[in-house]
């Protein structure tokens, strides 16, 4: 949990806070005028603000923000649509090393006088950590295709190349580590569907491969771009070899989506997050990607909720779950990609 320390400047002062659990800006509320000139409190509210004129309302507030840390003063939606009513330095910046109080310079655009009132909701804050660079001059600067083009360079309609690149990138890359996935899918050893050949043993193709196989599932997790781990369906540790004894599921005729405890096989999931778990390099799954070969489980999906992943893209067509809805709600981007 992030802490900022606070400060009311006077004691009728409201704490900013958050209208919902889901906003991300915390709603500041009007205390009284400041000159914009030397910040020091010039009167009380009400007051009018003429149409084209400004005036520096504070917050009755200060903060000790911490490093690196910085907090945007943004405008409300509801004044700008409703009245016209917008920040002049939008947005503003409130810096760590600032401990003056917070003011918010409201200036009206439209045609009618505008009355500020005490308490009122007159713009929101949005805490973000920052990062700071190191500028190294250099005599030459790296090529680009837009090269000098400025202001606007790009044109006003037709977009040729920043978006659609964007997005075949994306493409390229889910391709790419989906047909890892379905290459960890092929070390399966789940033998449901399968059929046994001669002598009881499970029939194999040239390449190994059990034939007839319906549970052939992977998955990859994915972050910066680099493979952190990966898995595919196959019997716990110290389970006997459903290739060997048969699968339980079949002898004891449980139907499909049911009953996953009877089973001997660990999700591709479940195989992927243990293994991360196992490796020791400490890699966060915050914000990370995971491709499936096929949809998880309600189960699956509520282990993925906790990862933190933002991603989850599914092989186009793949074995069908109940999971997905689930991690909608959760938020989670989904994509699918063709092979």
């Amino acid at each position: 949990m992030n802490t900022i320390k606070i400060r009311k400047v006077r004691p009728d002062a409201i704490i900013p806070a958050r209208a919902s659990n889901g906003a991300v800006g915390y709603d500041v509320y009007a205390s009284r005028v400041l000159d914009k000139g030397t910040k020091k409190p010039l009167c009380d509210l009400p007051i009018t603000i003429a149409p084209g004129n400004s005036v520096l309302i504070g917050i009755g507030v200060q903060f000790a923000i911490p490093w690196p840390w910085q907090c945007e003063v943004r405008p409300r939606s509801g004044l700008a649509n409703k009245f016209d009513i917008e920040l002049s330095n939008s947005p503003g910046t409130i810096d760590p090393d600032f401990r003056g109080e917070a003011g918010v310079l409201l200036r009206n655009r439209g045609v009618n006088p505008f009355t500020v009132e005490k308490d009122m909701r007159v713009a929101q804050l949005v805490f973000s950590e920052t990062l700071i660079p190191v500028f190294e001059e250099s005599e030459e600067l790296p090529p680009s295709r837009r090269g000098a083009g400025g202001f606007g360079s790009t044109g006003l309609f037709s977009i040729t190349e920043g978006t659609e690149a964007y997005f075949e990138e994306i493409r390229q890359n889910d391709v790419f580590f989906m047909e890892i996935a379905v290459a960890a899918s092929k070390k399966s050893n789940c033998v449901r569907g399968c059929k046994r050949g001669p002598g009881g043993r499970f029939r194999r193709d040239k390449k190994g491969l059990l034939t007839g196989q319906t549970r052939r599932f992977g998955c990859v997790i994915v972050k910066n771009n680099n493979v952190i781990s990966m898995g595919y369906n196959a019997q716990h540790d110290g389970s006997a070899l459903c290739s060997e004894v048969g699968c339980l599921r079949d002898k004891e005729n449980i139907p499909s989506g049911t009953k996953i405890e009877r089973c001997r096989a660990v999700h591709a999931e479940w195989w992927a997050i243990a293994n991360l778990a196992k490796s020791g390099v400490g890699v966060s799954t915050v914000g990370a990607t995971i491709y499936l070969t096929a949809e998880p489980c309600e189960v699956c999906a509520k282990l993925i909720a906790q990862l933190g992943i933002e991603t989850m893209v599914l092989l186009k067509g793949a074995y069908p779950q109940n999971g997905t809805p689930l991690l909608r709600e959760a938020g989670i981007g989904i994509r699918y990609v063709k092979l």
